[in-house]
């Protein structure tokens, strides 16, 4: 049977549904959590009182629902600044990289989309990434090392693919996630300390609390969803992230490809690139130490094997196999 024809239109628009279910799916882990955070504090104050201990659960997950969706507002508007500085990416003029800033605009013009701001990293490392709500609030950061080791037809093809993030809209979803989860990532570390601490005071005053033990069998629920959380969350988080990124990279590389009409250009760029980070970071430190621009890059920032469910990019190999037949 003939596999159906499937536009890249298509793809889009299942990516952006996919990716708004991944993002609600977010969000209800931040209340989630905040609720579980309210269930092991007000337990602790629980006297048999069922309605006091179902308020401080509904609180918590009111509290993780505005909490998210600030984040994602701010996120939203105001991501690409905020990655940039994430990453130590410097804005450049047109006057300081003639080069750069007339292939972004270039590219940019062929894919129909309002230029978005240039960005360089100092770094050896080959790497880059696009992020931002469009027009002047989007940017595109490639690092020195990107540079100075391709040629333009490959560097072209990095770039087409950055912009093909941006006309795709999908690289919204990709920072909302990143944010989200650098935000809950932190929540359930401070959680998981508060419970160390908590642990011990109560102990320690064990003999002051009321109640005797009779909410002793809601205290260990609670007390083991909380560990099974702290355990699972960054797990979960990181999975959820991995969902939203993974499909893009595949969709950005033929995107790309189609806007310069020559996808080999980035096929050779994601060889030398693998190829040079390999060597380089065995030896050296990646620029992108903050996690949360990652699944941002064009090339995972570090050689560490990841399996693949947790993976923020599909194998090299693929993606230029991929490239090649096209």
């Amino acid at each position: 049977m003939a596999q159906k024809y499937v536009s890249v239109y298509e793809r889009v628009n299942h990516s952006k549904r996919n990716s708004i279910i991944v993002v609600i799916g977010f969000i209800l882990f931040f209340a989630a959590i905040f609720s579980l955070i309210g269930l092991f504090y007000g337990q602790s104050v629980y006297y048999g009182d069922y309605y006091d201990l179902i308020s401080t659960v509904l609180i918590g997950a009111g509290l993780g629902i505005s909490i998210s969706l600030i984040i994602s507002i701010v996120s939203y508007r105001r991501s690409g600044k905020i990655l940039a500085k994430a990453a130590n990416a410097v804005e450049v003029k047109r006057e300081d990289n003639p080069y750069l800033y007339e292939l972004v605009d270039a590219i940019a013009a062929g894919a129909q989309i309002k230029p978005p701001k240039v960005y360089i990293i100092e770094t050896g490392e080959m790497n880059a990434f696009a992020s931002g709500s469009g027009g002047s609030n989007s940017m595109v950061a490639v690092t020195r090392g990107l540079l100075n080791g391709l040629n333009r037809e490959e560097l072209e093809g990095v770039i087409a693919h950055e912009v093909a993030h941006l006309k795709n809209e999908d690289i919204k979803f990709v920072s909302l996630a990143a944010a989200l989860a650098a935000t809950l990532l932190m929540i359930l570390h401070f959680f998981g300390r508060g419970m160390y601490f908590s642990g011990r005071g109560r102990r320690s005053n064990s003999n002051r609390s009321r109640g005797g033990g009779g909410n002793a069998v809601i205290a260990l629920v609670v007390m083991v969803a909380s560990i099974i959380a702290i355990v699972l969350g960054p797990l979960i988080v990181r999975a959820m992230q991995s969902a939203v990124s993974k499909q893009r990279e595949f969709l950005a590389d033929a995107s790309g490809a189609a806007i310069i009409g020559y996808p080999l250009g980035l096929a050779s760029a994601l060889e030398k690139i693998d190829k040079h980070n390999r060597r380089y970071l065995s030896q050296h430190a990646t620029a992108f130490s903050n996690q949360s621009v990652h699944a941002l890059c064009i090339s995972r920032p570090f050689t560490k094997k990841v399996s693949r469910l947790f993976s923020t990019h599909p194998p090299v190999e693929e993606r230029i196999e991929r490239l090649r037949s096209m």
